[in-house]
Parts: structure tokens; sequence; C-alpha cells
């Protein structure tokens, strides 16, 4: 009989396990209130850019701001290097 009292033991609902429940759930809450709160400051960003975008263009005029938004060619002291490989040190193993 002592093993069936360990085995209604084991499910019943004690404050501590009931506390446990409760304390992933809050966690769990917790972090989908932190992910909304993300993702509605990147919603206003982006509203916040279509605006400015927009402001832009009425003010500026579509030429003026494509212009802005180009990127610059780069010099030639700007380039990034080019790495070519040593093709005489892969021809003399051979």
């Amino acid at each position: 009989m002592s093993w069936l009292n360990r085995l209604a033991m084991k499910y019943v609902l004690t404050p501590e396990k009931v506390a446990d429940r409760e304390l992933g759930d809050a966690r769990l809450a917790l972090f989908q209130a932190e992910r909304q709160l993300l993702e509605a400051e990147m919603r206003v960003d982006y509203h916040r850019n279509v605006l400015a975008f927009l402001e832009a263009i009425s003010a500026d005029g579509v030429e003026n701001v494509a212009e802005k938004q180009r990127p610059q060619a780069l010099s030639p002291v700007q380039r990034p290097l080019r790495i070519t490989p040593d093709l005489t040190a892969l021809r003399g193993a051979g």
C-alpha cells in the first residue's frame, strides 16, 4: 500500500508545484509581451522612415532624394584590394 501512497503523492498538486507551473507561465507571458513590444517598436521605426522619405520627396523632389541615396563611386584608393592566388606555387607543385 505504501507504493500506492508514493504514486499518489507524485501527482498531488502541492503549492510548490502550482507555483512552479505559474512561474513558467509568467515567464512565457513576459517573453511574449517583450516580443510584442519589440515588434511594435520596429513598426514605429518603419513608419517614421517612410514618413521622412515621403516628406523629403515632397520637399526636394524625387531626383534630389534619389541622388542622395545613390552610393558614391569609390575612388581607386578606397576600392578594396583584390587578392589573386599565387599561381607560380601551384605550377611548381605539379
